[in-house]
């Protein structure tokens, strides 16, 4: 919990540097330790909402399930941040209630907007690595090039008919 505490995460960039998603976690401590983390970490956020029906420990609990088994690849910095864009109202409004429902809705919002930045940020390390790397020189021309250099051939031109003729 310690950790929980001390993480700050403020972008969906700053989640992709985290050490442990929850396959990690579970392989090191263990389901029950994973689970009881989870729901120290669900109620944290559960608090926060004056709802008209709170979830009992067994919607909790199913909650939790299908969050791990729908997300094992998130990390607590996921958690730690989606549950602070819910709180901003960044997935939609709740009206009266707060149940799994919701929680996997947003969560499915959430996971969108995760892949989109993580596309973007593999699209931009694939351009700096395109600027590194600079294309060979294969002696080859465009279609387009061809046809300007068949034509000057056409019409007497030495070096293209040079650059027509095979070796």
């Amino acid at each position: 919990m310690l950790y929980w505490e001390s993480i700050r995460p403020r972008t969906v960039r700053d989640v992709f540097e985290a050490p442990l998603s929850l396959v990690d976690i579970r392989q090191e401590c263990g389901e029950m330790k994973l689970q009881a983390l989870m729901v120290k970490w669900m109620n944290g956020f559960l608090r926060f909402y004056s709802v008209n029906g709170a979830m009992d420990a067994l919607q909790v609990a199913d909650t939790i399930n299908l969050i791990i088994e729908t997300y094992p690849h998130y990390t607590q910095e996921d958690f730690k941040l989606f549950f602070n864009m819910a709180r901003k109202g960044m997935f939609g409004q709740i009206y009266g209630r707060m149940d799994g429902e919701v929680i996997m809705n947003w969560l499915a919002k959430y996971d969108i907007h995760r892949d989109t930045v993580a596309q973007d940020e593999s699209i931009k390390a694939a351009d700096r690595f395109k600027e590194r790397v600079q294309p060979e020189n294969t002696g080859g021309v465009y279609y387009a090039e061809y046809l300007k250099i068949r034509k000057r051939a056409e019409e007497g031109d030495e070096d293209a008919i040079k650059l027509l003729t095979p070796p």
